[in-house]
């Protein structure tokens, strides 16, 4: 029996461990066009979350941008499989969710083509009722558009959202669901933590008992 609880997620770094990916796409497209630039280990944090225009504007004129974006996507596309990995727990969490009836999906700052990529890889696809990315809707996080949109479509009024980022907590907090913060961010979790979610978690498996519970409610 289908609930009327929407269980969403974002997808690098929750789901997948794109960290390494993301690193080695910025480092190809700075050595082409900035190739005197050392990017720094804060810098390379900084990356992960925001989208693409936005990090590129911080350092390239904006009449670059688009070719910018085009030369990472398409190192990024085709080394999925060489430093992609999937964090602990995602499949079987997924599985137990999806017996249970709970509607799942996933909103990324990602071109959707580019998140479908990384969810074939590793089988995940099929579990998914929606899988939005940045070019389905008009705003990206924290703005609450993807979040809402979803909840419309699945016809659910509770939710949860589960990010890595300070922008998921916010997107989440202004959709008006429930949000999750997990603590294997590079970044680190405190700024997350300063925006008091509803939970932060060790492994993802530690959200089934809190769905189960709000779902209740």
């Amino acid at each position: 029996m289908k609930k009327d609880f929407a269980v969403i997620f974002d997808l690098d770094g929750t789901l997948l461990n794109t960290d390494l990916l993301i690193r080695k796409s910025f480092e190809h497209v700075f050595h082409h066009y900035k190739p005197d630039y050392q990017i720094s280990e804060e810098e390379h944090l900084s990356f992960l979350g925001p989208a693409l225009k936005e990090t590129f504007s911080r350092y390239f004129p904006e009449d670059m941008i688009d070719e910018l974006i085009d030369y990472y996507r398409d190192y990024n596309h085709q080394h999925h499989q060489t430093y992609v990995t999937i964090y602990p727990h995602i499949q079987e969490t997924l599985k137990i969710l999806k017996e249970k009836g709970y509607p799942l999906a996933v909103v990324t700052t990602k071109y959707r083509h580019a998140a479908l990529i990384g969810l074939d890889l590793f089988a995940l696809t099929p579990y998914f009722d929606m899988i939005l990315g940045m070019d389905d809707v008009e705003n990206v996080k924290p703005h609450p558009e993807g979040i809402l949109k979803v909840m419309q479509s699945l016809g659910c009024q509770k939710g949860l959202y589960i990010g890595d980022n300070v922008t998921d907590m916010k997107a989440g907090q202004n959709a008006g669901i429930y949000c999750a913060g997990v603590k294997w961010t590079p970044k680190g979790y405190q700024a997350m933590q300063d925006l008091h979610p509803d939970l932060m978690i060790d492994d993802m498996l530690e959200i089934i008992e809190f769905i189960e519970r709000k779902n209740e409610e």
